[in-house]
């Protein structure tokens, strides 16, 4: 995509400062979306006064002045940057940055960034880092077309949005080294032991059963696959301090294959939320922080189940049943870790009468990637 004409590049060294105006720094604002649009600013050679000190150029008033080239923004919100052109033989240095950010600084102005554009390159700087650190981006304007995403990253209405929001916690935080809340970017979990008991009409059957229901073999089957063979993942989630100054804690889970995803989601067992009577997040794996969590699911006659590798079992009776989860977590500065332990209760409704329950309880040891 050709943003800046190949001709206008080529001659750039030798272009005046309106002339790199014009043909070079006009067409990437226009690119950049700021040329029209409600939500948006663009500002031509904006005044700014400095009453105590003599910054930018020189004026016969007592109070000294300052004029940005362009400054451009987001109307009503957070975000903006300044923008200073020079001609196309004028190199840029130390002199030409503390200007540029003195009018980013600038009490009017308090833009997120400045830039500066030459002849041969654009660099783009963060205005807080101060005008003696090294620009976040260096461009040269052979290269701008191919790179424009650099600069859209960074400057364009969305990028500023995104980039430019402040949130200031005043939440009590989760434990020292993280705030009132975390996000749980990804994670693992590791089955290392389970057991099942089945009954009926409140009687053991479970080895009778296992002896002769190939369902149940299949299912024993599947469940040391998982131990051995599955990588059991953690899609995302979040820990965080509520309102009431509690925390709790939502984990979404992604299930073993896709199909056992699926039938995770009918259940509704793919989406956990978790609460703690402690304080604080326990940083000690010798005395960790006890979450639970409760969840209820039920599954009527004629569902179609997913099987962990593919195809469909009928679900010939109700099921409904409850799940327990323990979670025993301490933060090691760098991750959440921990045990779980999960109980299960499922009830099945017989057509001719009684009733089968299944207690089904599993274990191990997990780690969930968080932001700090």
């Amino acid at each position: 995509m050709e943003i800046i004409k190949r001709t206008a590049i080529e001659a750039a060294p030798g272009y005046n400062e309106m002339e790199v105006r014009f043909h070079i720094i006009d067409p990437i604002f226009r690119q950049l979306g700021y040329s029209d649009g409600e939500n948006v600013y663009l500002n031509l050679e904006e005044k700014l006064e400095y009453p105590y000190v003599h910054i930018g150029r020189r004026s016969k008033k007592d109070v000294p002045l300052g004029f940005p080239d362009y400054r451009a923004g987001l109307k009503g919100a957070r975000g903006s940057f300044v923008l200073e052109a020079k001609a196309g033989n004028v190199r840029i240095t130390n002199l030409e940055v503390e200007q540029a950010h003195s009018y980013a600084a600038h009490a009017q102005v308090g833009a997120n960034y400045f830039a500066l554009c030459n002849g041969i390159e654009i660099r783009i700087y963060e205005t807080l880092s101060g005008p003696s650190a090294v620009p976040i981006a260096v461009i040269p304007l052979s290269e701008v077309n191919e790179r424009f995403h650099e600069l859209e990253n960074i400057l364009s209405p969305v990028s500023l949005e995104k980039n430019c929001k402040i949130f200031y916690d005043t939440k009590l935080k989760l434990c020292d080294g993280l705030g009132s809340s975390t996000q749980v970017r990804s994670g693992e979990y590791k089955i290392s032991d389970y057991q099942y008991n089945i009954f009926l009409n409140n009687r053991d059957y479970t080895e009778e059963i296992r002896k002769n229901t190939p369902q149940i073999a299949e299912m024993d089957k599947q469940l040391e696959l998982l131990k051995t063979a599955f990588e059991l993942r953690v899609a995302d989630g979040i820990a965080e301090r509520g309102n009431d100054g509690r925390i709790t804690a939502f984990v979404r889970f992604s299930g073993a294959t896709i199909h056992n995803a699926a039938a995770m989601q009918l259940l509704g067992v793919d989406r956990l939320s978790f609460v703690t009577a402690a304080k604080f997040l326990s940083k000690s794996a010798d005395s960790p922080t006890i979450f639970e969590s409760i969840k209820d699911f039920y599954l009527p006659k004629g569902a179609a189940l997913p099987q962990m590798f593919g195809g469909i079992s009928q679900i010939n009776n109700d099921i409904s049943g409850k799940m327990f989860v323990k979670a025993a977590i301490f933060f090691d500065g760098e991750c959440m870790r921990g045990q779980y332990l999960v109980l299960s209760d499922y009830t099945f409704t017989m057509p001719v009468g009684g009733v089968m329950r299944m207690e089904f309880s599993w274990s191990g040891l997990f780690t969930l990637i968080i932001d700090k």
